[in-house]
């Protein structure tokens, strides 16, 4: 069962922990309700489905990762959408860019409620520069995709580290479709990331979404679940309350 959070008054913390799963039928009156509280703190700090997952990376150094970080405007902003931490680069033929929001088009952003275009009528260029440690290694990962008009047409993003290519999305031809590209560069302590625009006259544009830039440290770099944090709670929980009773009978 699934609850929205806008209609819960009047649900109890039972009914929420029953519906699942982590209330027992029977036994200590503390221990049921430390399971209905965990079910009810898991339940509010789920995250909503909108988020971006670049956003829960931790040590992304990349701001604005998925474009969600000003005013949302439904559907295409255009031209030269204001996009904070990121700077338009104008290519020797003048590009620009456009934010989508919303689903535009039918479209929706990889993660989050927005992405960008970048057009290739006048190649577009983005870019943000960032601090590393200097001979660290760091992974990039970023979405595109493609977005159509003529037959022939394809869609492609060329990236650039200081001025020198670095990776790229290929020829992508399924529109609409996000496609994800991942590579790794090792550190010099001050980077320049650049997004340019390389698709060819017969399509409209190319999409970015979701991009991150993390170093390469021993561990998980994703943010744990909420539900993971309430089932450790409940589980330390009904540990020290078992601890508790078996001193109470002695």
């Amino acid at each position: 069962m699934v609850y929205d959070l806008n209609s819960m008054s009047g649900v109890t913390g039972i009914q929420v922990a029953k519906s699942m799963g982590y209330l027992p039928q029977s036994g200590n009156r503390m221990f049921r309700r430390l399971a209905a509280s965990a079910a009810v703190a898991l339940v509010l700090a789920a995250p909503s489905s909108a988020s971006a997952q670049c956003q829960t990376l931790v040590g992304n150094l990349i701001l604005n990762c998925s474009f969600e970080n000003d005013p949302t405007v439904n559907g295409a902003e255009y031209p030269n959408a204001f996009v904070s931490n990121w700077t338009n680069v104008y290519a020797p033929q003048g590009g620009s860019f456009e934010r989508w929001t919303n689903s535009f088009n039918g479209f929706g952003a990889k993660g989050g409620n927005s992405h960008i275009e970048l057009q290739v009528n006048g190649p577009t260029w983005i870019q943000q520069g960032f601090a590393t440690t200097s001979g660290q290694s760091y992974t990039l990962d970023f979405w595109g995709a493609h977005r159509p008009r003529d037959n022939g047409g394809f869609s492609q993003l060329d990236v650039y580290l200081n001025g020198s290519f670095l990776v790229s999305t290929g020829q992508m031809f399924n529109a609409y479709s996000w496609q994800q590209v991942t590579t790794n560069f090792v550190g010099t302590g001050n980077e320049t990331l650049e997004f340019r625009a390389m698709g060819n006259q017969l399509s409209y544009g190319d999409f970015l979404d979701e991009v991150s830039v993390v170093g390469d440290v021993n561990g998980s770099t994703v943010v744990p679940e909420p539900s993971t944090f309430a089932l450790m709670g409940l589980g330390v929980a009904a540990v020290g309350l078992v601890a508790r009773r078996k001193r109470s009978k002695r």
